[in-house]
Order: C-alpha cells, then structure tokens, then sequence
C-alpha cells in the first residue's frame, strides 16, 4: 500500500457515520480508485461518492490536482454541454472582474451555476520571476471561499475566512482542472462544485475570496525522491483577492422531469434533469445492491449518436420519515433527449420526459 492508498483509508475513516450499505460503497468506489488511479434539499442526506476526490482532504492546501494537456482548451470553453439551450440561452456566463496582489493578478473569466452544481473559471497571470513559473511544478490550485450577498459561505476551501464549517458539507465532490502555459506565464484553474439534488441555494451578489496559491512538485513514493527543492513538496503564497460575480448575469434553468414509461415504475422510481444532472430517486432498495459501479449506466441518443454516462454518487434522503435513494449522473444533455435508459446491472428502466 503506498502513501496515497494509506492517507485515503485514514480519510475515509474520519469521514461521518454511515450505514452499512454506504461502508460497503465507500469501499468499493477506494478499490476502483486504488485499481485505476487515473480514473478520475431534503431534511436529511448521507452522501457517497463513487469518485471520491480525495486530494482535496488529504491535501487541504491545494486542490487542482489534475493538470489538463496544453493542446486541450479549459472545459468551459469546451463543448461540454450539448443543449443548444444552454449554449444559446447563456448557462455559461462571461464575467469580468480582476485584482491584483503580490503582483499576480487574478480573473474570474466565467461562472455557472444551477441547483446542483456551480462552474468558475479562472486566469491568473504571474510575474516573469516568479516561483511559480518553475517548470518542475505540476499542481496548481488556490484556497478561495465562496460567500453569497446574504453573508452566507457556500464553500471555504482552507482560505481561513469562515469560522462555521456546516457549509463544507453542501458540495460532495470537487472537480479541478489547470494548466500553465509557460510562454505567457498564465495559469487556468477551473472548479466544477458538485452538490446533489437541489441543494445550492441561487447565487447573489456573491463573491469569490482568494487567500492563498499554490502549487506541488511531482511526488514519488521512492525514499528520497523529490523532484522540488529540497525538503520542500510544494509552494505557497498568501494574499487576497476578492472577485465580485455579476450574479444578474446568471438564468434560472428549471429541472425537467423524467417519469418511467412502464407505469408500474412510477411508483418507486422517478428521473429529474438538471443542467449538468440526471438524478433518479427510488424508494426500491433493490438499487442499493452492491454491484460493479461500471455497471450502472445512464444512456442517452444525443445527435443520432448513443451516449454512456457512469454514476457519479449514491445519496440518501430522509423525507416525512420515509427514506428514498438517489443515483447521480454527470449529463450535460439537458433538453436534448426525450427518452433516457438507466441500467442497473441486468435492470433496465426506461425515462420519458414530461
């Protein structure tokens, strides 16, 4: 076991109670990641997440850990959601704000958000001297909050700004992404927060406060091996900069609703799309079994073209006394299908839109 493996048990221990069955997912989303290490509201909600992004708890000072290659365009400029809708009606909203400290400035060039998810999308420009132009370094993130106008953190990342830390519990699971080009000294950081179903609250007139860069050598499990200077894994550097989001700017994209098209299903198992979501709801434990995560599926005919989608997490919800189970998928389809297959192993539902 190396030390990622290690550090990610001891993670998973200090995570909160859970039930059995949620053990028994936890254990099974570590075994896929130890395998394939590449791989990347209602009253009451457990969550677990099939790809958990542990970087981000064992390695509080930075989360982008995940360079993007140089010839591949940030994912907010890529054409992540098919929807004409979303792309036409402007889901992806162009921002403008910047500041400057320690002669680094900072932009937050984009921003989206819906009730399960919110986008930013960043440039930070360095000076010709600065450390963190050093080509050895790899792993780029920032230690930011998110506050809304009401004084309310949706988020604190280790930026120190938040004394309550209820609002770590609002988001599930962390996407990062960077990538430095070196000719310009510029560095692009994306962040996709993930929530499950319907629970982040509308952003207004909120801000983005960045406390803290930084950036970590490559890191190998040979004794002595370090590739940074010595007796150093990573650098840092402390400032602020407070990045206002037009929050006018952002539009409302209501949840469609997906209803079993066996009428017998309606019962127990219902479908909501939201912008970047498919999340089904069921009240069977029979989609509690634990099977191989690769056989729960979500498909979809997108363009004429079939379109698999793997799930993201499990949740629990605990609703008038009565518990009910959640399976998310990543599913940037939106409105573009009006019939959506799920496959549980053997099991397969199908979804009509209403």
């Amino acid at each position: 076991m190396n030390n990622f493996e290690k550090e990610l048990q001891e993670t998973l221990q200090e995570t909160q109670a859970v039930s059995k069955e949620a053990r028994q997912a936890f254990d099974m989303a570590y075994q896929k990641i130890s395998q394939e290490k590449k791989r990347v509201k209602p009253k009451k909600k457990r969550i677990f997440p099939l790809v958990i992004v542990a970087a981000i708890l064992l390695l509080g000072f930075s989360l982008a850990f995940t360079p993007i290659g140089k010839a591949v365009t940030n994912f907010l400029r890529l054409d992540q959601f098919t929807s004409k809708s979303l792309r036409n009606d402007g889901f992806i909203t162009k921002q403008s704000t910047k500041a400057v400290n320690e002669e680094i400035e900072i932009k937050l060039n984009e921003v989206y958000a819906d009730q399960n998810e919110i986008g930013l999308h960043f440039t930070i420009q360095f000076p010709k001297q600065s450390k963190f132009t050093d080509k050895t370094l790899e792993y780029y993130g920032i230690n930011f909050a998110l506050k809304n106008g009401d004084g309310r953190y949706l988020v604190d990342f280790k930026s120190g700004l938040s004394e309550v830390q209820e609002n770590l519990n609002l988001f599930s699971s962390i996407v990062p992404d960077s990538h430095f080009d070196h000719s310009t000294n510029q560095l692009e950081l994306t962040y996709r927060l993930k929530a499950s179903a319907g629970d982040v609250p509308p952003l207004e007139n909120a801000v983005v406060v960045i406390t803290r860069l930084t950036a970590m050598y490559p890191i190998d499990d040979t004794p002595g091996f370090h590739e940074g200077k010595e007796g150093e894994t990573f650098e840092k550097l402390e400032g602020l900069w407070e990045l206002p989001i037009d929050t006018s700017k952002i539009k409302s994209f209501d949840a469609l609703e997906f209803t079993p098209t066996d009428p017998a299903r309606s019962e127990t198992v219902s479908g909501l799309v939201y912008p970047n979501s498919f999340v089904l709801t069921t009240s069977d434990d029979k989609f509690t079994a634990m099977i191989d995560p690769d056989d729960i599926w979500l498909q979809a005919v997108i363009n004429g073209q079939e379109e698999r989608y793997l799930a993201r997490e499990f949740s629990s919800v605990e609703e008038d006394g009565k518990e009910y189970y959640q399976i998310i998928f990543d599913y940037p389809g939106y409105d573009q299908a009006d019939l959506l297959t799920f496959h549980f192993g053997d099991t397969e539902i199908e979804f009509k839109r209403q």
